[in-house]
């Protein structure tokens, strides 16, 4: 070490009296927080990092959106007599057409107490049941859903 190092062991009194070297808690005290606030923009970065990734995955495999806007379920095939007597119906699935006002009130509230209680409480993504089914997958309860009506439409 020379002489003009002011850390050295041979360091005047005077030099280490004019504040020219901080005792190590006062590095410490000052580099902590630039260290932690670092680390925070690495994260902050890495996290905006892996969304864009996922997102530029996913984004090719979506569906169109004229899919929700133009929705028709299947039907199944109806065939009738001449005299409009139902003879026979094919198709995997068979159902009725309903529009949501021919739903009685009740039958709603069933679907949405079942299906999603807080539905007129959020804006379509219930996050407290997403952060309650992650921790219930993480736990012992086992894997529980957290999608909403609104988010499995």
């Amino acid at each position: 070490m020379s002489d003009s190092d002011p850390s050295g062991p041979t360091s005047s009194p005077a030099s280490r009296a004019s504040g020219s070297a901080r005792p190590w808690w006062r590095q410490w005290f000052i580099r902590a927080p630039l260290i932690l606030a670092g680390l925070g923009v690495a994260g902050l970065l890495s996290g905006v990092l892996l969304v864009g990734v996922g997102l530029a995955v996913a984004y090719p495999n979506l569906p169109d959106v004229k899919g929700l806007t133009d929705y028709r379920p299947k039907m199944p095939m109806r065939v009738y007599s001449a005299d409009q007597v139902l003879i026979g119906e094919f198709g995997e699935e068979k159902r009725n057409f309903l529009p949501i006002k021919d739903i009685p009130p009740v039958m709603r509230n069933a679907v949405l107490a079942i299906e999603d209680a807080r539905f007129y409480r959020h804006g379509g993504v219930d996050f407290l049941g997403v952060i309650r089914a992650g921790l219930a997958n993480f736990g012992e309860a086992g894997s529980q859903g957290a999608s909403t009506i609104t988010m499995q439409v």
